[in-house]
């Protein structure tokens, strides 16, 4: 069951790179269109400024890549099925 569990840490950490990934793309197009001006609009915390909004998904992609990588390991150290 706790290979179950990290495959799906796994999953999940992937999922959020790819969505965080998006959302940087997007915010290096505000900055492009507005300049430093710009705002963006996160569904839960609300507006952001582009200084926040980088430091939030930069932080948010630092997390995702930690978390699949210590899954990886963890799933490595536990050996075949």
């Amino acid at each position: 069951m706790n290979r179950i569990a990290w495959i799906i840490v796994f999953g999940a950490a992937c999922y959020g790179f790819g969505a965080l990934s998006v959302t940087a793309d997007e915010l290096f197009g505000i900055a492009q269109f507005y300049g430093p001006s710009g705002l963006y609009f996160f569904p839960i915390i609300g507006p952001r400024g582009l200084w926040d909004s980088w430091v939030y998904v930069f932080t948010g992609l630092a997390v995702c890549l930690f978390l699949s990588l210590v899954s990886i390991l963890k799933l490595q150290r536990q050996g075949p099925l």
